[in-house]
């Protein structure tokens, strides 16, 4: 029995914000539905989150949505339609909306006094470049080495060593409120620099009363600098390629994506590679082979989950693109090149939850297991065994559906219902019935199961037991 493993992450927008649009994204492969709040209305958001609760139902697949809150972006002002620039023109900058005749507006207050001369400015997602040559008073003064096209509010990236910005903006406030209220299932924190960052998006959750887990994006110097740090705080993390490939030259993204995956596979944080893995699907029927490549090796990278953005959220064929991403998956998955490596070892003695995982992942090889079947109250018993990396898919069991969203994220994990019982005989009863009914197993399979004692005691897992199918 095959079942991809690594998860799909989709973008909603103008192309798949309506019911019709998320039936064909879930038909296609998506597990987590993200919502960028850089982009559309709360209203638009709150289509969304109905559309996909709805038809999560019909299609009986829990659909974790994911909130990507914008964070401090950076963008030009109204330069009044667009204006194309050259290699060579020189151009002055100034902040704000609005400027005089011939000044480009920068929306960021103190634009002359946090840059230097000699500082690269990008433009257009580092389509465009520009050198500080001087700075007088609140004008900035470049040189253009890159051109491209100005437009209003185009994403304009400043060196971000010397920058004076808050990681939860106000904007970024009303949005995450909006979200909690919407019932997000994760929260994404953009240019995350510190663990600051994320424990202050925690205590906002929290005075709003909903924790939800913060995915942190790994998208700055700061964040590499500190990166075990921001790992161990965040609940997940992802690589997001599109900013860390403008603070950053181009060769070392790769080598920095390998270095996420492999921090956040140590410390069992599942892991999501972002931006531009299908871009030429978002006008193509078809990837380029160099795409196709990178979201193979991704998956040979240890990714948790791969992400789509303009390809679902304005392309034009935002389920082939679903289709496509889940066919390399799976053959990647399925080819013999597939060897995923297990995470180092927790120092011994090890916690009881990391070692019931571990042990339940080596019985499952030994008895050469049809799957592991785990009882988890807040999902972290089926978070630390698909970190493990088994051979054989995990099916998790929670009575929560809060719980069950949660777990849409991880590698490997198909969410189940259940209600729990009190004497760990009926639970195996109930579990061998489930399983029959959905065709998971057949009679004489044997099923790795795992659970706490005293059962239905969150953190309390601490049992593993094997079990073959009757008939």
């Amino acid at each position: 029995m095959f079942t991809r493993r690594t998860k799909i992450v989709c973008t909603i927008g103008p192309s798949s914000n309506s019911p019709e649009a998320i039936d064909g994204l879930i038909e296609a492969g998506m597990d987590v539905a993200r919502l960028n709040f850089s982009h559309g209305t709360h209203d638009d958001h709150q289509r969304a989150v109905t559309a996909i609760r709805e038809a999560s139902a019909r299609h009986r697949k829990a659909i974790t949505i994911l909130g990507d809150l914008s964070g401090p972006k950076i963008r030009a002002g109204r330069i009044g339609g667009a204006r194309e620039v050259v290699a060579g023109d020189t151009l002055c900058l100034m902040a704000g909306e609005d400027a005089p005749p011939g000044v480009i507006p920068i929306r960021y207050d103190t634009l002359a006094t946090d840059l230097r001369v000699g500082d690269a400015i990008h433009g257009d997602d580092g389509r465009i470049r520009l050198r500080v040559t001087d700075i007088k008073g609140d004008r900035v003064h470049v040189v253009v080495e890159e051109g491209g096209r100005l437009r209003d509010a185009v994403g304009i990236h400043l060196p971000s060593g010397n920058l004076q910005l808050d990681a939860l903006t106000a904007k970024d406030r009303l949005d995450l409120e909006f979200g909690l209220a919407a019932g997000i299932d994760y929260v994404a924190v953009s240019f995350v620099r510190s663990v600051e960052d994320v424990r202050r998006v925690r205590e906002f959750c929290e005075a709003h009363g909903r924790l939800v887990p913060v995915c942190s994006k790994i998208e700055t110097p700061q964040a590499i600098d500190h990166l075990e740090a921001i790992v161990e705080a965040s609940d997940a993390v992802m690589v997001a390629r599109g900013d860390l490939g403008v603070e950053f030259p181009p060769e070392q993204v790769p080598v920095l994506q390998h270095r996420v995956l492999v921090c956040a596979a140590a410390r069992r944080r599942p892991a999501i590679v972002a931006t531009e893995m299908l871009h030429s699907m978002v006008t193509s029927t078809r990837p380029t082979r160099a795409e196709a490549s990178d979201v193979a090796n991704a998956i040979f990278d240890g990714a948790d989950a791969t992400m789509l953005s303009g390809e679902t959220a304005s392309g034009a064929h935002p389920a082939l693109a679903v289709g496509m991403m889940a066919r390399i998956i799976s053959a990647a998955e399925s080819s013999p090149y597939w060897k995923p490596e297990q995470p180092p070892a927790h120092p011994r003695p090890m916690p009881f939850p990391e070692a019931t995982a571990r042990m339940a992942v080596m019985a499952s090889n030994d008895l050469d297991a049809r799957l592991i079947a785990v009882f988890t109250q807040g999902g972290d018993t089926a978070r630390l065994i698909s970190k493990e990396r088994p051979t054989v898919p995990v099916v998790a069991f929670s009575p929560s559906e809060i719980v069950r969203r949660r777990l849409g994220l991880l590698w490997g994990v198909t969410p189940r219902v259940m209600e729990p019982l009190a004497d760990t005989d009926e639970m195996v009863e109930g579990v061998q019935a489930h399983l029959l009914a959905s065709g998971m197993v057949t009679p004489g399979d044997r099923i790795v199961v795992v659970f706490g004692a005293p059962i239905a005691v969150k953190g309390r897992t601490n049992t593993v037991r094997v079990h073959q199918i009757g008939g």
